[in-house]
């Protein structure tokens, strides 16, 4: 089984677990307090933070929509938008692998912008309902995505989307799910060999706080290199020169055994870089 095939089964294993946990969490997220409304008004779960969600169509069942969105909570409000925001394609749970496309189907060429504003109603102690409007919008056109799910402000289970035709494709409905989690990468040194072994990359990841700034610095068959992007969720966009040529990488990052997918601006597989430095 290769390194790829591994970090699937295992991130589709930690999505099983999640929606199991409900009341547990996974992946290093912590409880989040609720928070408190005006005065005369019922506690509100927290669910400001980083969060993977997922949409999976039930009219074409090997179509899985990821969103990553560092949501924003003003009481009952949510809302997440540019760079805060951002989806991708693909045909397998959870991060989406293998990758078919960045961006929405409204998306051609370049990927545009994504929104998210939501409500959340029917607060109890413990759970409350969470309504999303997710508005993506690209060079084919605009649509809205709207989805509704029980959440307890960590995980959301039990979930629903619709979409109207648009930008070319037929109406859509299916299932949504997510958790919250804890992204905490910059701490450590990555490296793996890319495109087929002619790189071999180490790697340290720098954010920058209270942003969605992000670094990269380290060495390519030993030469030092440095790459500048954003990071949002469990996603990272990364551009500069490595080996003397231009990239634009497109990063999934594994919160369980601590790994990125990379792929390139064609949105193919260029390899995986693990945790732990390797000469």
């Amino acid at each position: 089984m290769n390194a790829n095939s591994i970090v699937r089964s295992r991130s589709y294993l930690k999505l099983i677990l999640c929606l199991s946990l409900l009341d547990i969490g996974c992946g290093g997220s912590s409880y989040s307090p609720p928070v408190q409304g005006p005065p005369g008004t019922p506690l509100v779960a927290s669910v400001q933070g980083s969060w993977e969600l997922q949409l999976h169509s039930e009219v074409s069942p090997n179509e899985y929509t990821g969103l990553e969105a560092n949501l924003s909570q003003t009481g009952t409000k949510v809302s997440a938008g540019a760079p805060s925001a951002l989806v991708y394609q693909g045909t397998t749970p959870l991060l989406s692998i293998p990758l078919t496309s960045r961006g929405s189907k409204c998306d051609s060429g370049a990927v545009g912008q994504v929104t998210v504003d939501g409500t959340l109603t029917n607060q109890q102690l413990t759970s409350e309902t969470m309504t999303l409007v997710l508005t993506e919008t690209g060079t084919l056109g605009t649509a809205n995505v709207t989805a509704s799910a029980t959440t307890d402000g960590s995980s959301i289970l039990g979930g629903t989307y619709t979409i109207p035709a648009a930008c070319g494709f037929p109406a859509d409905h299916g299932t949504f799910t997510g958790f919250r989690d804890s992204v905490a990468f910059a701490a450590d040194v990555y490296s793996g060999n890319l495109n087929s072994g002619a790189d071999h990359i180490v790697a340290n990841f720098t954010s920058t706080a209270n942003s969605f700034d992000l670094t990269v610095s380290g060495t390519d068959n030993g030469a030092q290199f440095a790459l500048t992007g954003s990071t949002v969720g469990f996603a990272v966009n990364l551009t500069g020169n490595v080996g003397g040529k231009a990239v634009d990488w497109f990063g999934l990052y594994d919160s369980t055994y601590n790994s990125f997918l990379i792929y390139d601006s064609n949105d193919q597989l260029v390899g995986s870089l693990l945790a732990g430095a390797h000469p």
